[in-house]
């Protein structure tokens, strides 16, 4: 009878941990990336809009990039949560107002015109990720004061006014606009690109597992008396 107290209390435990270990995103590009664009001396961003049932906070954060020409290891650069101007498709850009702002330094490979992704914990952006975003709200990432020149990856070829439709969105949110410059992103005549930014939630421990937790206490207890 214990063991089989046992291998229940284990499969509710650990099925529902890695049935919902998945992290949840907010906002990320559709494509994949098919080029990069030059982070110095230029700025870039996404504009959004946060979901109905706010508050909201950042767990994570990915930005796609690329060495470009750099072979140097260390490099590093600013990512800032700022106000909106508005909520108008392809008309909304970043507000004046920092709401949270955190630099980041990282190693990137060492070869040259080689992808790689930088994936931000909350440890990484402590500023961002403790800032509460407000339900159905405007907000800009935007990304500046790189240290030296790599790049940001993008997909191009988009035609003018599409682009929002090439990003993933859930729980409510909603892509509102890619900035360079804190314009609209035009790379080529007729073509609009979106950037490899992502960002999101890790989910809560669910109500099951938190049941399992404590049966195992109890089971463990049991254990130990006889």
């Amino acid at each position: 009878m214990k063991k089989t107290v046992t291998k229940i209390f284990l499969g509710l435990l650990f099925l529902p941990w890695v049935a919902g270990a998945a992290n949840v995103t907010w906002f990320g590009p559709s494509s994949a990336s098919n080029s990069g664009a030059s982070m110095q001396p230029f700025t870039y961003g996404v504009v959004f809009m946060t979901g109905t049932l706010g508050f909201y906070s950042m767990d994570w954060l990915q930005i796609g990039l690329n060495t470009s020409s750099i072979t140097a290891g260390s490099a590093s650069f600013r990512i800032s949560l700022r106000d909106a101007t508005s909520t108008t498709p392809y008309s909304a850009v970043a507000g004046s107002t920092t709401l949270a702002s955190d630099t980041v330094s990282f190693t990137m490979p060492t070869t040259t015109a080689t992808n790689f992704n930088l994936l931000l914990s909350t440890a990484d952006i402590p500023n961002i990720s403790a800032f509460d975003m407000s339900a159905s709200t405007g907000y800009s990432l935007f990304l500046d004061s790189a240290s030296v020149n790599f790049a940001i990856q993008r997909t191009t070829g988009f035609a003018v006014s599409t682009t929002n439709d090439y990003y993933t969105v859930s729980e409510g949110f909603t892509a509102l606009n890619t900035l360079r410059n804190n314009s609209m992103y035009n790379n080529s005549t007729g073509s609009y690109p979106t950037l490899a930014v992502s960002f999101g939630a890790v989910p809560e421990p669910s109500a099951l597992s938190l049941l399992a937790v404590g049966l195992g206490g109890l089971v463990m207890m049991r254990r130990r008396r006889s």
